[in-house]
């Protein structure tokens, strides 16, 4: 048996990352069908914030070797350069205050993605067997609690692997299958353009238009700069690589890769519709909720196939069960490690009491993810609720960590009021946006031809959700709805990572500006601080390429020059990082 203690490696948090990549696009076929092609656009953001992360995030965070983002993560590897080590934020700024208020706003936003991401299984479930909706969030919320309390992150890990590729192949499926219904692709191509649901470059410049090429193309930038810029997996990911090169293919493979499955995702969207171009199902009475619509098209055209829909319905559930699992033992590792362990009480926890501690922990988290789940069924399509909690909670995060790295400035009391500002204001818009803001029209819809059923049609209606004219409205009209409220939802992450960064820059009128520190320059961009530098004439790019070259120590916290090194970091044994020696992250603590 290896002495190695147990962790992730590389190619576990590569698998993680691909399965919650699954999640998240789930839902965009039901987007394609219902309301138009124009998200598809966000891939271009998603390849622009892809570039940003290379250029602005990966050339400071990379040399630090950090593995978390949020929380400190105590290694057990006595060959890691760093024991203990500090994440981004505490480095940047020494402030713990600030570190806890990140990482229980992460919790929040995990806590919310769970949900979701049980109530979204449950509901296909339920379109195609007589299971009720709510029944199924609550028997799959108690068994992922179970899994992973008992099993831990590694029991729930690997098997992602065989459900990633079941679902890639099940978007395959469906898209062959509709292309044979139909005709072919240029067939399913002219009967979308014919129900007005391609569109890609409506460059209408109003905010308050649900889909545009500029509000889904920065949902997209937002995507990329919270997913691979600022995400707590990804930093680990890049802990486990040897050198900055192989980091930067990485991300240029994952861009890739989520170019293409979301591509094909939204293509699956508008082949379902071409195969119910006459016939919509939720229009007839034939599915509950729009979101159904991809189980249903499973069950009603891959039927004669029998244990294709079986299969398709398990791998969707089973890859959920994964990642919800994964998710509780993150989850559970934050809580303990970042906020029970600063008490002197559970300091003191021999290693049984604390690995039966994090099972409570899973437990009590599972329960409340199954309530939420239960919750997201009133909340409306799975696409737009999913990216707005996003949004609404990760902006801010993005927002802080990027303001680190930008804007050398901010001192710690002014990033923390930049902070509090930027999810304040953030979530007034989001909030907002839930209780006041009009439902989107859905795109034509018909019935005609339905077996049996009477031709009826949805009226043609816009895919803006509310009116746009200058007119004067009544009181029941949608232009009663405050502007904030009616803002596109692509918009909610961009909103909070550019108000978190306004707002830090005008708290340093109230707390000052940052004085030079070797810690400050090893945590933030090199040219923002020779800007910096030059512009209040407290020193010049010469001293600031000397300082670096000597290594100098980064304060209080104690990392030299061999642990930023941007290849072959000294580990204290000779050997090198990377996908054969990777940095691993204890599994229960």
């Amino acid at each position: 048996m290896s002495s190695d203690p147990a962790g992730f490696s590389v190619a576990d948090y590569l698998v993680f990352s691909a399965s919650l990549a699954i999640s998240v696009g789930i839902g965009n076929t039901s987007e394609m069908y219902y309301y138009g092609s124009q998200f598809w656009m966000n891939v271009f953001g998603v390849v622009l914030g892809g570039l940003l992360v290379v250029l602005v995030v990966i050339p400071v965070v990379y040399p630090l070797r950090l593995i978390s983002t949020f929380t400190r993560w105590a290694s057990k590897q006595t060959n890691h350069p760093h024991p203990l080590v500090p994440q981004y934020l505490e480095l940047r700024w020494g402030s713990r205050f600030l570190r806890k208020m990140v990482t229980v706003l992460q919790l929040a936003n995990m806590f919310l993605y769970l949900g979701i991401a049980l109530y979204a299984p449950s509901l296909a479930l339920s379109s195609v067997t007589p299971i009720p909706t709510n029944l199924s969030i609550v028997v799959l919320g108690l068994v992922c609690t179970f899994y992973a309390s008992v099993g831990g992150a590694k029991a729930v890990v690997y098997t992602d692997t065989f459900q990633t590729l079941v679902m890639v192949v099940g978007v395959i499926v469906v898209i062959v299958q509709g292309c044979v219904e139909v005709g072919g692709g240029p067939a399913v191509w002219e009967i979308n353009q014919e129900n007005g649901r391609i569109e890609f470059f409506n460059m209408d410049p109003n905010p308050l238009v649900r889909h545009t090429f500029m509000t889904t193309t920065i949902l997209g930038i937002f995507m990329s700069i919270s997913m691979q810029g600022t995400s707590q997996a990804q930093y680990q990911r890049w802990a486990s690589v040897e050198n900055i090169r192989q980091v930067y293919l990485v991300m240029a493979i994952n861009i890739a890769g989520l170019v293409v499955l979301w591509s094909l995702i939204n293509f699956a969207g508008l082949v379902v519709f071409a195969v119910y171009a006459d016939c919509d199902p939720y229009s007839a009475g034939l599915i509950q909720k729009i979101d159904q619509v991809t189980a249903y098209f499973v069950v009603d055209k891959l039927g004669y196939l029998k244990g294709i829909p079986g299969l398709f319905v398990a791998a969707v559930y089973s890859g959920v069960l994964s990642s919800v699992s994964s998710n509780l033992n993150a989850m559970a590792a934050m809580v303990w490690e970042d906020l029970l362990l600063a008490f002197k009480t559970f300091k003191n926890y021999t290693p049984t009491k604390a690995k039966n501690a994090n099972v409570i922990i899973s437990m009590l988290i599972g329960v409340l993810s199954t309530v939420l789940g239960v919750l997201a069924g009133k909340m409306g399509g799975l696409v737009q609720v999913a990216y707005s909690i996003a949004g609404g909670l990760g902006g801010p995060i993005s927002g802080v960590i990027l303001t680190g790295i930008l804007c050398p400035w901010v001192k710690a009391g002014s990033a923390i009021s930049g902070f509090l500002c930027g999810v304040a204001f953030n979530l007034w818009i989001v909030i907002g946006n839930f209780l006041y803001a009009p439902p989107t029209p859905l795109l034509p819809l018909s019935t005609d031809g339905c077996p049996g059923a009477n031709a009826t049609a949805t009226p043609l209606t816009s895919t803006v959700a509310f009116a746009t004219t200058t007119t004067d409205p009544g009181p029941s009209e949608p232009e009663e709805v405050f502007p904030l409220y009616l803002l596109s939802y692509c918009l909610f992450g961009f909103i909070g990572i550019l108000s978190t960064i306004v707002m830090s820059n005008l708290a340093t009128c109230v707390f000052g500006v940052s004085e030079k520190s070797d810690a400050l320059e090893k945590t933030v961009n090199k040219t923002s601080l020779r800007i910096y530098y030059w512009m209040t004439s407290k020193s010049d790019s010469s001293s600031l390429n000397s300082d670096t070259e000597n290594g100098s120590k980064m304060g209080d916290f104690g990392i030299s020059k061999d642990s930023v090194k941007t290849s072959k970091p000294h580990t204290g044994t000779g050997e090198k990082h990377g996908v054969e020696n990777p940095v691993t992250v204890d599994d229960a603590l």
